[in-house]
């Protein structure tokens, strides 16, 4: 059975001055998977997420998310697309002046006009499902860090949208607590019917929650498959990675690309 491309990239092209960040990237993303994009520090992955997001603009190529080429519309339209996005940022960005349910409402409030009472409920279903019941008053400052990924997570699943992109998800987190998170994204994936495109260098995570893994090599796709066809690979680069091997075709001592983006 075919199956539904709710994000296609056609030929991305992304340059910083004189770098080439990203190089002709191709790839769909198939409503209803969690598509892990995977890669080592510097590789290109932020930067393909943050354009995929809307955030930076490409110099080339076409970005096609439900249909719409998103470089052809204009900031009215793209925000219409853009309710249907939940973002789960690498350190949680909460305000540590608001109260945990004040952070989750957040965009809530931004992009409806639901009365204070349908938001505390809307609030309190979401830290719930996050595992967070009964947390609305606390302050982030009086959480665990793992806690305050899962407040991050309330807020990006707040306004029920279609996709929700995740930097780096367990990034500082320790191997238990990033396995909770792990399983919260397969969780909430699965229940809530949402399309998880998820950036990260943790391969126990990449292995656990991958429906299918995109690794990106100085700004190039070089390997998109299942986690099985991923790990089977014959690509010496993709094998250095995933088996974190020193000595390969990644050199990390010379070259100073990888700590640069």
């Amino acid at each position: 059975m075919e199956k539904d491309i709710i994000i296609s990239l056609n030929g991305i092209n992304k340059t910083f001055g004189n770098r080439h960040i990203l190089k002709n990237i191709s790839l769909d993303i198939y409503k209803g998977e969690t598509f892990v994009i995977m890669g080592c520090s510097g590789s290109g992955k932020s930067t393909l997420l943050r354009t995929i997001t809307g955030a930076i603009k490409p110099d080339t190529g076409k970005l096609h998310i439900k249909n719409k080429n998103i470089l052809e519309l204009n900031n009215h339209e793209f925000d219409k697309i853009r309710r249907d996005f939940g973002m789960l940022f690498q350190y949680s960005a909460l305000l540590d002046s608001l109260t945990i349910e004040e952070n989750v409402a957040l965009p809530i409030r931004e992009h409806t006009k639901l009365a204070d009472e349908i938001i505390k409920i809307i609030v309190k279903l979401k830290l719930s499902l996050t595992g967070l019941k009964n947390f609305e008053h606390h302050h982030p400052s009086e959480i665990s860090g793992g806690m305050r990924k899962r407040v991050g997570l309330a807020r990006a699943i707040a306004l029920d949208p279609d996709i929700v992109f995740y930097d780096e998800p367990t990034s500082g987190l320790d191997p238990i607590v990033a396995a909770v998170i792990d399983k919260l994204i397969k969780d909430l994936s699965k229940k809530l019917l949402i399309t998880s495109v998820v950036v990260t260098h943790d391969m126990q995570s990449v292995f656990k929650i991958a429906d299918r893994i995109a690794m990106i090599h100085q700004g190039e796709v070089i390997a998109i498959g299942t986690p099985s066809e991923i790990q089977k690979s014959n690509n010496a680069l993709v094998q250095q990675f995933i088996n974190g091997q020193v000595q390969g075709p990644i050199d990390f001592f010379k070259n100073t690309e990888l700590f640069k983006i």
